[in-house]
């Protein structure tokens, strides 16, 4: 059994493979890395049975690498096809030029939707860092690396701590700032639907949802789903009933649609009138094969309410001396912190996932018209929470000088970053997106 299959185009890729390689096998790892400079014959049936013996499929993508997927007898294609197929974790290893190609083959089109990892010079050791956690199988304690029994259910929810009461007074505040921005969705829903069935994805504590739909007369029905089941377990404590009740539920696994159908029908559900994910896809490894899944829920005339974040919106002005603009930085490379350009992703998924009457609703949340109450809870929104990654990520890799670096100089300049927030003549807009979307 091999831990991990190395794809690669020999032209372009082969230095990276082979580095990858080496130091997979330095950690304890048992990497597949052909070496031969064909592929033919019996060989070809070899490299099918690593890929199937191996649980992640690790695809190096120098420029270009994909242009000639186009041919059927591909070889790096049909390993991709191979590893689609027998369901492989496929993390795709970007350079930083490459550009996904205009066109797909429809058999691994998918691939574009896959998260995965920009590889830099720069940052190279964090690049792998994140890879590593992105694997199967595989966890990082102390900054040592160890293999993991992978068929044994995760019981904590990966970026939410039931017991973490920082998070969740962060989250409280979070969802109470952001309300009228949610509400142009929200509100159009319970104007459309009378006894409308809600189903929420990633539900957290049930907070959310409540606020925004489970107050309603007109909600029949709410069904959450969460990752953690302590989690799921307070939900059902707080608000569950024969009208709300939460499921513990990984939308991510295999089965996930199978697990849906079951959930519908302990809940006495046929299908939803509105599915809603907020703050979700950041965190997902394939948030089309999620969108695509949960479409089948939907009713004819059903509304699905997407809300992201993407910080490519984000703009902090004045910033003489770039602060903002690293603390911006220090969020994108966290892995704790999700998918931070995933906003700017949701039109297409929808698109490709078979929605319709696709509608941005909202862009961008501003300090511009806020009190100082307010402008404080923003600031402790999206700031709050960057310290405690760090730390940790610091307790994960504890010789990455770069990380290092980020908390002490996060750690000197909060109170500095918080006064110049207050300030009468500075503006921060923070790129959340807001979508809805219908299933015809």
């Amino acid at each position: 059994m091999y831990d991990v299959f190395i794809s690669y185009r020999r032209e372009g890729g082969f230095a990276v493979a082979r580095l990858l390689y080496e130091h997979f096998k330095s950690v304890g790892l048992n990497p597949f890395f052909d070496l031969e400079e064909l592929r033919s014959g019996q060989f070809n049936k070899k490299l099918y049975a690593s890929i199937d013996e191996s649980e992640n499929f690790i695809l190096v993508l120098p420029p270009d690498s994909l242009d000639r997927c186009v041919s059927e007898d591909d070889w790096l294609r049909l390993e991709i096809e191979h590893a689609m197929l027998k369901n492989k974790n496929i993390i795709p290893l970007m350079f930083k030029e490459f550009k996904w190609p205009a066109e797909l083959p429809p058999s691994i089109q998918e691939l574009r939707h896959y998260n995965g990892v920009v590889i830099s010079n720069e940052y190279f050791d964090a690049s792998i860092a994140k890879l590593l956690t992105m694997m199967k199988g595989v966890s990082i304690e102390n900054g040592t690396v160890k293999r993991t029994e992978s068929k044994v259910e995760r019981v904590e929810n990966p970026y939410f701590v039931f017991d973490d009461k920082k998070e969740k007074r962060r989250l409280a505040i979070q969802r109470n700032l952001v309300k009228d921005f949610d509400n142009v969705a929200y509100k159009k829903v319970l104007e459309k639907y009378d006894g409308l069935t809600v189903l929420d994805l990633g539900s957290n504590i049930g907070d959310f949802i409540m606020d925004r739909l489970g107050f309603s007369d007109k909600v029949k029905k709410i069904v959450g789903l969460e990752y953690d089941g302590t989690t799921v377990d307070a939900a059902n404590e707080k608000y569950g009933g024969e009208r709300v009740k939460f499921y513990k539920c990984n939308v991510e696994a295999e089965d996930f649609a199978e697990t849906l159908e079951e959930i519908m029908q302990d809940a006495g559900v046929e299908s939803f009138d509105v599915i809603n994910a907020s703050m979700l896809l950041l965190h997902l490894k394939s948030p089309f094969r999620v969108l695509k899944a949960v479409r089948r829920a939907l009713s004819p005339d059903g509304t699905i309410i997407i809300k992201d974040i993407d910080d490519g919106f984000n703009v902090a002005y004045p910033d003489e001396d770039g602060s903002f603009a690293r603390v911006i930085d220090i969020c994108r490379k966290n892995e704790t912190a999700g998918y931070r350009h995933s906003g700017r992703q949701i039109f297409t998924l929808l698109s490709r996932a078979g929605y319709a009457n696709i509608k941005l609703e909202n862009l961008g949340l501003s300090t511009i018209g806020l009190d100082y109450d307010a402008r404080s809870a923003f600031f402790d929104t999206y700031f709050s929470f960057i310290i405690d990654d760090l730390k940790v990520m610091l307790e994960r890799y504890p010789q990455d000088k770069r990380i290092k670096d980020d908390y002490e100089w996060y750690k000197k300049s909060y109170e500095d970053l918080e006064e110049k927030f207050q300030d009468a003549d500075f503006f921060f807009t923070l790129g959340f997106v807001l979508y809805t979307a219908t299933k015809r």
